[in-house]
């Protein structure tokens, strides 16, 4: 009998990572309908709330990453220390480690290599492939590989390419594929014990099943299971893992992009927590388990003839596309009996061998297994049935609340913006007059000389600029309220102490920056910012005649010298000049900043105040105040 030698390993734990990321990244590749059914799902939320798509991405993310963890974690508790090897033989890929499993090489559709190890797999079922591999080490060259490849591909012809003295060197454990299971994520599939001598035979069962009835009977397993007959399941456990990692991640996320707790947004993540949790451990799995026969390979695996045979040591079970697996007793617990067809459970609550009900000849036969399961300390269980959400519901309610979320979105920006009387300016919502502008500048302590209010008003009544100045509120008053006083040669004489503004089209460039950087001094009179000496600007880098180059500003704070380098651009200030003084104020942990805002032309008007006072005067006036950067 042709045969390759026999590859005995234990895996490190490089390899187990090698195993476990390549496993995983080919169960995503298999996941491209799951992708564009996301993509949908996200255009969507952006077309109505962008926060709702950021925080659908961070589920995904959260979600893929905790599959990924929860998957390494149990597959390296299943590999590591445990010995293994691989061999072929007589045409069959065969694989022990504790457990034991074959398959023919001709199954064997997929192979990889990775840096560390050569993974071979078949798709057990649509989309969830299973693996057999061996560590590259374990093989003494290369020409070895390749010949063990030759002879996975075509056996028969390949002759015996070892020989047969030879010793193969420690190496790695395999996950390596099993009997029917329902819908879990595992990489590969524990084994049955595999008996090198034959044990005594109690009872022998054989039966067909087709599509459908594999169907029917995988789905009537999950019910079991989900159902509770094998007592709690491990979905109520991954319902309070799962549901604490997504809620923990989404109002995290939130919290981070925002700086604050989002009440709406956190309402919003819990909505779509419970609709994951209901979506993953909830929905009918029927859909799920018809898809797994998608394939005509995994198809192959699971039509035909099975066969069961108890015996001493265990459960032999023989699968379509000659497949065979051993369960040893102790490795199985539960015995469930339904209208169709016994269920014999592993202890995982995942893994299970079924024997349909027409493959006993007799009720003799029936007692002889009862006796035989319970001898063996088999429990039997009540079957229970599981409760399942229809889908379609589940896609009406996220469809509610993502436009639940939107709509009172719109009704809270409403309530903020009529609870406030001068929120916006006249443009949205109607003229502001000037009385209750200068009244909403009041509130917000800013003094509006008497002096600043009659020349606005003269000026609308001289000139007719009422509608520029009641559509446009604020900005005139806070523009004349800002600008500094100059003497008659052009001197700046008085800085206002509420605000500053200055034009971005500059009087002199070679002197504009230090004229800037006192007015915004005076706002922070009293600050740390008493220590800013010796304002310079270096003209030296500066064209006058294409208008380009840098201008570079310095000053001198506590001792210290600062520069920066402001772009020129002809007689234009680069608004780069107002973050200045915020990179000191950072370092002293300030309260404080310069926030700026627009004056409807090309200037600037300037506050220093606290991020709470930005907000508020925001929120009265209708103009945007933006930390300078």
């Amino acid at each position: 009998m042709n045969g390759s030698r026999r590859y005995e390993y234990v895996m490190d734990e490089a390899e187990i990572r090698d195993f476990c990321l390549h496993a995983f990244l080919e169960q995503l590749k298999c996941s491209k309908k799951t992708g564009i059914r996301l993509l949908v799902i996200l255009a969507a939320e952006l077309l109505l709330i962008p926060e709702a798509a950021a925080m659908t991405v961070l589920l995904m993310i959260v979600l893929v990453a905790a599959v990924g963890i929860y998957n390494y974690v149990a597959t390296a508790k299943l590999l590591r220390g445990q010995p293994g090897s691989v061999w072929i033989e007589g045409g069959r890929l065969k694989a022990q480690r504790k457990d034991y499993g074959e398959i023919s090489c001709a199954n064997i559709k997929l192979v990889r290599r990775t840096k560390r190890l050569l993974m071979m797999g078949y798709m057990q079922r649509a989309g969830h492939p299973a693996w057999f591999m061996i560590p590259l080490r374990s093989f003494r060259d290369e020409n070895e590989v390749n010949m063990f490849l030759a002879m996975l591909r075509n056996p028969a012809a390949q002759g015996n390419y070892y020989d047969q003295t030879g010793q193969c060197s420690a190496g790695v454990g395999a996950a390596v594929p099993a009997g029917q299971e329902n819908t879990g994520t595992d990489f590969g599939d524990p084994f049955g014990q595999y008996i090198k001598t034959e044990p005594r035979e109690y009872l022998r069962f054989q039966y067909w099943l087709d599509w459908e009835r594999w169907v029917r009977l995988q789905k009537g397993a999950a019910d079991l299971i989900n159902g509770g007959s094998l007592g709690r399941t491990a979905r109520i456990y991954g319902m309070i893992i799962w549901g604490c990692v997504v809620m923990g991640a989404l109002i995290g996320g939130s919290y981070l992009a925002a700086k604050k707790f989002d009440w709406l947004i956190v309402c919003y993540s819990f909505a779509l927590t419970i609709l994951v949790i209901l979506k993953i451990y909830y929905t009918d799995p029927e859909k799920l388990i018809r898809k797994q026969l998608m394939s005509q390979e995994a198809a192959a695996h699971a039509c035909g003839l099975w066969q069961v045979s108890l015996t001493e040591e265990g459960v032999s079970l023989t699968m379509p596309a000659d497949m065979k697996n051993v369960y040893l007793w102790t490795s199985l617990a539960w015995l469930v009996e339904t209208e169709e067809v016994f269920y014999l459970f592993h202890k995982d609550k995942k893994h299970f061998v079924m024997i349909a009900k027409e493959s006993f000849q007799s009720w003799d036969q029936v007692h002889l297994f009862h006796q035989v399961c319970a001898d063996h300390k088999i429990q039997k269980a009540a079957p229970k049935k599981a409760r399942y959400v229809p889908l379609w519901l589940l896609l009406v309610l996220f469809i509610l609340c993502l436009f639940t979320l939107f709509g009172a979105a719109m009704i809270r920006t409403y309530l903020t913006k009529r609870d406030e009387p001068g929120l916006v300016s006249g443009d949205v919502y109607g003229r502001v007059p000037l009385e209750e502008q200068v009244e909403v500048l009041e509130s917000l302590g800013l003094h509006v000389p008497e002096e600043t209010a009659a020349s606005v008003r003269d000026s609308m009544e001289e000139y007719g600029m009422y509608d520029l100045v009641e559509e446009s509120p604020y900005t005139w008053l806070l523009t004349d309220m800002g600008a500094p006083t100059y003497d008659e040669g052009w001197n700046v004489t008085e800085y206002d102490g509420d605000v500053f503004w200055f034009d971005f089209e500059g009087v002199d460039i070679s002197t504009d920056y230090i004229h800037i950087l006192n007015g915004m001094l005076a706002l922070a009179e009293g600050s740390c910012l008493d220590d800013v000496t010796d304002i310079r600007e270096d003209m030296t880098d500066a064209d006058w005649e294409s208008g380009r180059g840098t201008v570079t500003v310095s000053l001198r704070w506590k001792g210290e010298p600062y520069q920066w380098d402001m772009e020129m651009y002809y007689d234009w200030i680069d608004a780069g000049v107002l973050g200045i003084l915020n990179q000191l104020l950072e370092q002293e942990g300030s309260q404080e900043s310069f926030y700026a805002t627009g004056d409807n032309g090309q200037g600037a008007i300037v506050f220093f105040c606290t991020q709470e006072w930005a907000k508020q005067f925001t929120r009265k006036t209708g103009l945007v105040l933006e930390k300078a950067k």
